[in-house]
């Protein structure tokens, strides 16, 4: 018998399957998670063909029993020098947030990531989704730069935050030191 927290990670869904959980998705939420931008009835179809069909992805779709309750995806990146970097992005249906899904799910892709020979994940989160800031930070996740009004939804500007994590333990760390004590140096 499955316990009732159990997720299941798998690779593919139906488009209904996706459509449906973008679909459902608060206001709130899709701010959020402004990958696809607005999201409607009416452009469903389209977000969903050209998610699924999308070659630079590697996907990953939750389930808890029979309910797709989240999306994820990890983007390689085609330039051979950032070959060894991938971007992480999730949502995750309202009524499934702030059970501990969200980690759990990311856990499995950073393990999966590191299994495929990624050094780096990357990703970019609006600062005040505190949440998922806080999330990042406590699976291993540095600030790696933030972003002023670098989004405009709804005549409202939104920073961003860009983190990261590595493979190595505290080599991002100790880089992240000496490249601002350099960059100190220069401006005195």
């Amino acid at each position: 018998m499955n316990d009732k927290n159990t997720i299941r990670i798998v690779n593919h869904a139906t488009k209904k399957e996706l459509a449906n959980l973008l679909l459902n998705l608060t206001k709130k939420t899709t701010e959020n998670f402004n990958y696809f931008g607005t999201i409607s009835r009416k452009n469903i179809d389209d977000i969903v063909n050209k998610e699924l069909k999308r070659h630079d992805k590697i996907r990953f779709f939750s389930y808890l029993e029979n309910d797709l309750i989240a999306y994820s995806f990890l983007t390689k990146f085609d330039k051979k020098s950032k070959k060894h970097n991938c971007i992480l992005g999730i949502v995750i249906g309202d009524k499934w947030q702030k059970k501990g899904f969200g980690k759990q799910i990311c856990e499995a892709m950073i393990k999966f990531a590191w299994k495929k020979g990624y050094k780096k994940i990357w990703l970019t989160v609006f600062y005040d989704n505190i949440s998922a800031v806080l999330l990042y930070h406590k699976l291993g996740f540095e600030v790696e730069g933030i972003f002023i009004a670098d989004e405009l939804l709804k005549n409202k500007f939104r920073d961003v935050v860009s983190m990261a994590i590595f493979k190595t333990p505290n080599y991002n760390t100790k880089k992240r030191f000496r490249i601002l004590e350099n960059l100190n140096k220069l401006s005195n």
